[in-house]
């Protein structure tokens, strides 16, 4: 009987962690992200879905450490930019690992580089009336898995 109570309960500790690991304790990207432009990259943490991030910077609690403030959550399916733009496609996680991107919710993001400006978690109506509105000319939204790798 001990050993099936010391089972249940690593296994409920275990299922606490994976799912709010990311709550707890700061999580440590992949790999370096990479360079998109103007100081934005795309990334993704351990066992998690893309993101982009912002300019990186010196961790407060380990200078000898780099940090990467969150732009655009989890999971960023495709990606398009230029000197001036950042198009991004979102389809959210509804879990931190292992989980499957939602494509029956997606949003879209445009970034302004020149004021970084983030029009964020628009439909695709408001999307590409926005890249009208901006004169965003012809960009092209890759794969972001593509780009990353």
């Amino acid at each position: 009987m001990l050993a099936k109570t010391a089972t249940l309960s690593l296994f409920i500790v275990a299922i606490v962690l994976c799912c709010f690991a990311s709550e707890l304790v700061p999580v440590s990207v992949e790999r370096p992200p990479v360079e998109i432009a103007g100081g934005y990259s795309l990334g993704r943490s351990t066992l998690g879905g893309l993101k982009l991030y912002g300019k990186e910077y010196k961790c407060h609690d380990d200078p000898n450490a780099t940090c990467y403030p969150t732009v655009v959550d989890q999971s960023v399916v495709r990606i398009g930019w230029d000197d001036n733009f950042i198009l991004i496609e979102r389809h959210p996680l509804d879990t931190v690992i292992f989980a499957t991107p939602d494509a029956t919710n997606p949003s879209w993001f445009i970034i302004v580089l020149s004021s970084s400006k983030i029009y964020d978690n628009l439909s695709h109506e408001k999307f590409a009336e926005l890249i009208k509105t901006l004169e965003i000319p012809e960009i092209e939204m890759q794969d972001a898995m593509d780009v990353y790798n």
